[in-house]
């Protein structure tokens, strides 16, 4: 007699996330991006006057971390009552927020006790020290879900706005979330001088890195999407905004000109099409993106008088930024590799 032993059920598949599901996350994840933005004014502006971790700022910023963790442990216990288990229980591309909830907690904590110990760092210390650095990827890893959870998505590159909108607003969280992290080196807030070999090297080398920085999250979501008419003018909008008033509040032509240059970058979309498939027109498109941006910021900066920048050396920055455009895109969709080279 033979028994046959029953086969032992299929794990359950890890669920989609709702559009609804992903805004509601988006919402959670702004909160807390403001409030760290608020909490860098605040350090910019009273310094060392700051003597406790107990401040406003940090209850604006440490409250929305507790609304997304919430959230997320929610979406979690779903699951887990569906009968999935592990990372599983959280839908698609949310358990990178699970890391993110406790790996977050834990800067949290470490920075409280860092503060009591050795006091509220000013300047860049404020940014590099070791519990902020885990701040920055715990908040990171839940400022991604979202864009995971569309990316995933069976949808066509041409995706609806379900789908790509909540990939742009967590794509523009993370680029904002970046450029706080760099606040320090943000080429858009100064006006390099070139009064020496020193000085112009570092103000150049900062202008090239911002120029990195904002290029990167566009050519990354080109890489799955096709994207909607605004969706640059958003993201480069409304991360100089928060920017500029965290650094340097009151100015209003930074935000203003990167608004026009991201209309000029959506409209460049429009005629170039660049996508993968499209990989003359992605490459084109790349170098044009940041000289969109670095022409017409270094080019007003002499023309008004601002910068003693020759015209060969910011011409020619604008133009190495446009260069490192194109490097960037090479990475995110590298040239196809012939057969032969897997075997």
């Amino acid at each position: 007699m033979t028994t046959t032993v029953p086969a032992a059920p299929a794990p359950a598949a890890p669920a989609r996330a709702t559009p609804a599901q992903n805004l509601v996350t988006l919402g959670l994840g702004w909160w807390l991006t403001t409030g760290i933005f608020v909490d860098g004014w605040a350090h910019n502006r009273y310094g060392e006057s700051l003597e406790t971790f107990f401040t406003p700022w940090h209850a604006l910023f440490y409250s929305g971390f507790l609304a997304v963790a919430v959230w997320v442990g929610w979406l979690g216990y779903r699951g887990w009552r569906a009968g999935r288990r592990g990372p599983a229980a959280f839908p698609q591309g949310y358990a990178l927020a699970a890391l993110g909830v406790p790996l977050f907690g834990l800067g949290g904590v470490g920075d409280m006790t860092w503060h009591t110990v050795f006091g509220i760092e000013v300047g860049i210390e404020a940014l590099l020290s070791p519990t902020h650095l885990l701040l920055f990827a715990g908040a990171s890893f839940i400022l991604a879900a979202p864009l995971v959870s569309s990316w995933r998505m069976p949808a066509p590159r041409a995706a609806p706005a379900g789908v790509v909108w909540p990939a742009v607003l967590s794509a523009t969280a993370l680029l904002s979330f970046t450029s706080f992290m760099h606040m320090y080196l943000w080429g858009l807030m100064a006006a390099p001088q070139g009064l020496g070999y020193v000085q112009t090297r570092g103000e150049l080398s900062s202008i090239l890195l911002t120029a990195l920085i904002l290029a990167a999250p566009v050519l990354l979501l080109l890489r799955r999407f096709r994207l909607p008419f605004g969706a640059v003018t958003l993201m480069y909008g409304l991360n100089t905004l928060l920017m500029t008033l965290m650094l340097v509040p009151g100015e209003w032509r930074v935000p203003l000109l990167l608004l026009a240059a991201g209309l000029v970058a959506d409209a460049l979309l429009l005629l170039l099409n660049p996508s993968p498939a499209r990989p003359l027109a992605l490459r084109a498109f790349a170098f044009l993106l940041p000289l969109a941006v670095w022409g017409p910021y270094l080019g007003g900066l002499a023309l008004l008088g601002l910068t003693n920048l020759s015209l060969e050396l910011w011409l020619g920055v604008a133009v190495m930024a446009g260069l490192g455009g194109v490097a960037l895109s090479g990475l995110v969709v590298p040239p196809p590799v012939p057969a032969e080279a897997d075997r």
